[in-house]
């Protein structure tokens, strides 16, 4: 009789899953497409073998969980899988409470675990408010996979139980997705993505990070969503920003900003606040800015997808006009103000001597003789004066002299460095640096914007942040031109002060093109422009929006970026954001590089020699 009692007294802890309960769960799970299941049971070995044989038959794999002793193990069961989880839990088992709170507490409420409770205690109002108030108090976000299962009877209602965001203080979410009943089986009402069912987020507060530059005193989110150009905040951060602004508008969520000076930073207490450790300690929930993704990074964040833009560096300075090299000091430039006066040099020259010749000869008008003479020469025509009586004494030799020297010396030096011109500027390169080492070879002092990524690759050695890869030549770079070079102004400048150093001619200045072009449109005239080169430095390589890792909100904003990405948000958000890259309007003409036009010079001054040779060999062989 004893024995009998004490079995009473124990069986009235638990309260076995029935036919009709493992019926729901079995179609539930079906409906799902699970393959796999966790049961958390608090009944006995008989019962937990006929419910796992019956989910076994209808080709789930079944594991049981005795939630009694071993409720420690759940996170070790559950945790650590890549496919989508079952987890089936009876609300009548004594244990529920502290099932669920262990499992609130170790982020198993998400969408890898499909969670059902079946809630078949019959017109116990006290245990259902109990139910009711654990849920509650859970650990609860957009991702939670939870449907309680309320017995009615004859047939079972089914809801959906979630939350926008229990840690941001939003309430206790539940939506009615069907019921199910022994002769109909399972009908549910909501057959679609489960966010087009969480669609609005009832006006959720999420934390966001971003980066600014230099901090303003005042921050406005306009700053980051206005399409024009705003001190301090780069065109990656305005994009995102503004495709952020799309989704908040439409799933009616808002974000709380803090601001950053800096992408990176160690995940280390106590260290320089960043987006990737403010993430990475839990303090934020998302980034309204983007960055370039190194695989070591990813154990502090997740990224979501797709790349929202690109990000890329480069070198700006003014195409050197003196040195060695890639870029040998330059010749004239074709029709500038340089040429003609030489030429009115020349020709000033060749009329004086050819006025005294004439006056030598006697001629009648020397003067008119000798300057209509030098400008039909200019005008590649021959000018007579009329008078044919010379004396033979007095031959027009000086005047032969003196067309000989202005068509050697001046016409037809100019015409043919012209049409040498012409014809290397349409065929040759652009005098220009073409890669790093030019770049060190260069006598161009190197000056960086001041921003987070430029500082962690001037800090760390080895850091190999624009090629992305191990890469010897940005180790060059770094301690030839910056650790041990010779500085006459500092390392860091503003974008303004960076673009007027670059206009000085001596040095080359790193930053975005966005960033550049936005000072260089306006201070810039054709004549610089045309004289303004480029190194790309680090090759446009995509940039991600970053969260929490194993956040609640991946998911779904995975799948926003992605219908943004469909209807052309992104692509739109690009242009609107990118501005114009402003170029040479090739008005003005471009100088030539003297190494470029020399095998040209070099076969005239050997016609020249020739030609010198050939009439001392006529003037022997007369004499």
């Amino acid at each position: 009789m004893l024995l009998l009692l004490l079995f009473l007294l124990k069986t009235e802890d638990v309260s076995p899953l029935s036919s009709s309960d493992v019926n729901v769960a079995v179609s539930y799970f079906g409906y799902r497409d699970v393959r796999h299941l966790c049961y958390l049971s608090c009944e006995n070995p008989t019962d937990n073998k006929i419910i796992a044989n019956r989910f076994i038959s209808h080709g789930i794999r079944t594991s049981v969980m005795m939630v009694e002793n071993h409720a420690q193990d759940l996170d070790q069961t559950l945790k650590h899988s890549n496919i989508p989880i079952g987890v089936l839990i009876s609300a009548s088992c004594k244990q529920k409470m502290h099932i669920l709170t262990k499992a609130s507490k170790q982020n198993l409420f998400d969408a890898m675990h499909l969670w059902l409770v079946i809630n078949n205690m019959k017109g116990n109002t006290s245990e259902n408010l109990q139910v009711e108030k654990v849920l509650m108090h859970l650990n609860l976000s957009i991702n939670s996979d939870i449907v309680m299962a309320y017995y009615r009877g004859d047939s079972y209602e089914l809801n959906d139980i979630f939350n926008y965001g229990r840690i941001q203080g939003n309430d206790l979410e539940q939506m009615f997705l069907g019921t199910w009943d022994k002769q109909n089986g399972i009908r549910m009402l909501l057959n679609r993505f489960k966010y087009y069912d969480r669609w609005n987020f009832n006006n959720l507060t999420l934390r966001a990070v971003s980066v600014i530059l230099e901090r303003p005193k005042v921050f406005k989110p306009e700053m980051l969503t206005d399409p024009g150009y705003t001190a301090g905040v780069s065109a990656m951060t305005k994009i995102v920003a503004q495709l952020l602004s799309v989704l908040m508008e439409q799933h009616n969520f808002r974000f709380n900003y803090t601001i950053v000076g800096r992408w990176i930073g160690s995940p280390e207490r106590n260290t320089t606040l960043a987006v990737t450790n403010s993430l990475y300690w839990g303090e934020q929930d998302i980034s309204c800015t983007c960055a370039r993704i190194f695989p070591k990074w990813l154990n502090w964040v997740d990224i979501f997808f797709p790349a929202v833009t690109t990000l890329e560096t480069k070198f700006y300075y003014l195409i050197p006009e003196k040195g060695v090299g890639d870029y040998e000091n330059r010749f004239l430039t074709p029709m500038s103000p340089s040429v003609w006066w030489c030429s009115c040099v020349v020709g000033i020259a060749c009329i004086v001597i050819l006025a005294i010749a004439a006056k030598i000869e006697k001629r009648q008008e020397p003067y008119s003789y000798a300057f209509f003479s030098v400008f039909a020469t200019t005008c590649q025509q021959e000018y007579e004066d009329g008078v044919q009586a010379i004396q033979s004494t007095f031959s027009s030799q000086g005047r032969r002299v003196i067309l000989l020297v202005v068509g050697l010396t001046s016409m037809l030096l100019y015409n043919y460095y012209t049409s040498s011109v012409v014809s290397w500027l349409l065929n040759a390169a652009v005098p220009t640096l073409h890669n790093l080492d030019a770049l060190m070879s260069s006598d161009l002092e190197l000056v960086f914007e001041d921003i987070g990524y430029t500082r962690g690759w001037l800090e760390n050695p080895g850091f190999f942040y624009y090629s992305g890869f191990k890469n010897p030549k940005e180790d060059k770079l770094r301690d030839k031109k910056v650790v041990n070079a010779k500085r006459t102004v500092d390392l860091l400048q503003s974008v303004n002060t960076g673009i007027e150093l670059v206009r000085t001619g001596g040095y080359a200045y790193h930053t975005e093109p966005y960033t550049a072009y936005q000072v260089i449109s306006k201070t810039f005239d054709d004549t610089e422009l045309c004289k303004l080169g480029s190194l790309q430095m680090m090759q446009p390589a995509p940039v991600y929006i970053m969260a929490q890792k194993e956040s609640p909100y991946k998911e779904f904003f995975i799948w926003s970026l992605m219908r943004l990405q469909e209807r052309g948000h992104i692509k739109a958000s690009r242009d609107r954001v990118g501005g114009y890259s402003f170029e040479c309007s090739g008005r003005t003409p471009r100088a030539l590089a003297l190494g470029q036009a020399a095998p040209s010079f070099a076969v005239l001054a050997e016609a020249a020699l020739l030609a010198v040779v050939i009439l001392t060999i006529e003037i022997l062989w007369h004499r």
